[in-house]
């Protein structure tokens, strides 16, 4: 299995991070989460904060979450070709760095797991509000 860069990792995340659970009373929170990519055999945990503003982006209609997604792909260097919202999944085809992969991910409330075609694995939860 090839390496995969941390910013590459980073922008799937992120990408994850304001993607929606099924009802938009359900959907991402704004406040600070832990995120734990696992890739090539190495954990790295990151922290981010999820503004009020990118959770109302999430939270809307699957017309405007889809083009916050394809937005956020474009300013990390990413294309998404492909954002399917189903229930509490979404599944994504996004090329990042030359690397093309196909993402599901599965929300539960303030935290979600995604599993990529490139074998990397996403688990983040929402610990509390952003410092």
């Amino acid at each position: 299995m090839k390496n995969i860069s941390t910013s590459v990792l980073l922008s799937i995340a992120m990408l994850a991070l304001i993607a929606a659970e099924a009802l938009a009373a359900d959907r991402v929170q704004p406040g600070q989460w832990e995120t734990t990519i696992s890739a090539g055999g190495q954990d790295r945990v990151m922290k981010s904060c999820i503004t009020a503003a990118e959770a109302s982006a999430a939270n809307s209609d699957d017309q405007t979450f889809q083009a916050s997604v394809v937005k956020i792909a474009q300013d990390a260097g990413c294309t998404i070709k492909d954002v399917k919202v189903s229930g509490n999944q979404v599944t994504s085809d996004a090329t990042c760095a030359g690397m093309h992969a196909t993402s599901t991910t599965t929300y539960h409330g303030d935290w979600y797991e995604q599993v990529s075609s490139n074998g990397s694995k996403v688990h983040a939860k929402r610990v509390g509000p952003c410092p």
